[in-house]
């Protein structure tokens, strides 16, 4: 599937740049709620260990999260902008995966896709 996004017409319309970030972040998505759980449930290393640098570890885990997190609520606020029967489809059309895309024609999901990424981007104030 191509990386394309209408000019024309397309009140979702944004930067190259911006819509590459917007896309391989919604990619991301699993990942990211997965490195939350990680995050928030990763069990502290046992013994005395040398440490990478100076620092409090548990405020590099606080960052950790709550650059994860806002990234998994950006993401979660733009999904909320598309109607609940076509959210599945619509990340399936990103991730390029193989669902069920015949029950609504291409431009449907072409215009959902754009209101994701477009409202990702808004809510990461990329735009």
């Amino acid at each position: 599937m191509r990386n394309y996004q209408k000019t024309k017409n397309n009140p979702y319309w944004l930067p190259h740049n911006v819509y590459m970030q917007a896309l391989y972040m919604v990619r991301d998505y699993r990942r990211l709620r997965e490195a939350r759980r990680d995050v928030l449930y990763a069990a502290p290393e046992p013994g005395p260990r040398v440490q990478s640098g100076p620092g409090d570890p548990t405020a590099r885990k606080a960052a950790m999260m709550e650059s994860v997190s806002e990234r998994i609520y950006a993401i979660e606020g733009a999904l909320s902008s598309i109607p609940a029967e076509y959210r599945n489809g619509v990340m399936e059309h990103i991730n390029g995966g193989g669902a069920d895309l015949t029950r609504a024609s291409e431009s449907t999901w072409r215009r959902y896709r754009a209101r994701l990424l477009y409202y990702a981007a808004q809510n990461m104030k990329w735009i």
